[in-house]
Formats: C-alpha cells, structure tokens, sequence
C-alpha cells in the first residue's frame, strides 16, 4: 500500500510544477503569436526634431573637477 502512496501523480507538488510550467509554456507561445501578428513598423517624423537655431551659450561642466 506504501508503494501506491508513493506514485509520481499523487504528489500534489508534482502537479504544481507541471501546472506552473505549462502556464509559462503557453505564456511564451502567445507572446511570440502576438509579436508575430504585431510587428512594429519604423515610422519617420514628419519634419527634423532638430532645432534650427544654435545654443544660446556653452554648457556648464557638471563639476568642478571637469575642465
């Protein structure tokens, strides 16, 4: 009778880490599915994001010890 208490699929933490696996399982499987149907597209801006005109003055060093 031991011998049958003692069987793989009557181990509740057995089924725990199989449970928990096969989420992460077809967690992966969906986020590939929908990465897969949703690819992102390079989109350029409309004008330069550049400012035209040129510093006002020169930055100050952070610190004193930066020349």
């Amino acid at each position: 009778m031991n011998a049958r208490q003692n069987t793989w699929y009557r181990v509740p933490e057995v089924w725990l880490i199989i449970v928990l696996l096969g989420s992460v399982m077809a967690g992966s499987l969906a986020l590939v599915a929908t990465a897969y149907r949703h690819p992102d597209t390079m989109q350029a801006a409309p004008r330069s994001i550049a400012s035209p005109l040129p510093p006002s003055s020169a930055a100050r060093p952070a610190d004193a010890a930066t020349p």
